[in-house]
């Protein structure tokens, strides 16, 4: 009888997981390597065959939805220019798609963790996060920040 009343939860829950991320707030500064905008920005630091960069797409679609005024940029690890439009073709207009120039860089400020999700301001990196730990608290810094 008890494992019928445990049973909608395990079945939501394996539906709609609890994220590490959505309780903790572990981020790391990188070293500096690259040139960041100067006005506040999430950058998502992606590679072109990743199932897990490509799943950030429909996530942040709907954060600029939310809030327009927002600045987000997918920053594409790659050589060649084409895999660019596979994220672009996806991506609400209003957020920027570019390649790394220089991919070592952008590797080891990602940890060698894609995507990688870093928040910059007056050109400076201010925050970055794995994957599996930019969740709600990561999204409140960053809106926290913007207003």
């Amino acid at each position: 009888m008890s494992i019928l009343g445990v049973l909608p939860f395990v079945v939501y829950f394996s539906i709609y997981p609890i994220y590490q991320g959505d309780f903790s707030n572990k981020h790391f500064t990188p070293k500096q390597l690259e040139r960041f905008p100067n006005k506040l920005t999430l950058s998502i630091v992606v590679l072109p065959g990743c199932p897990y960069c490509h799943e950030t797409i429909s996530f942040m679609n709907a954060l600029i939805s939310r809030e327009p005024k927002l600045h987000i940029r997918y920053v594409v690890v790659s050589e060649s220019m084409a895999p660019l439009s596979l994220f672009s073709s996806k991506l609400d207009k209003r957020i920027s798609v570019i390649r790394a120039k220089n991919q070592k860089n952008w590797i080891i400020m990602a940890h060698g963790g894609f995507p990688c999700m870093m928040i910059s301001e007056h050109s400076k990196i201010i925050y970055a996060w794995e994957n599996d730990f930019f969740g709600v608290r990561a999204i409140d810094d960053y809106l926290g920040r913007n207003n």
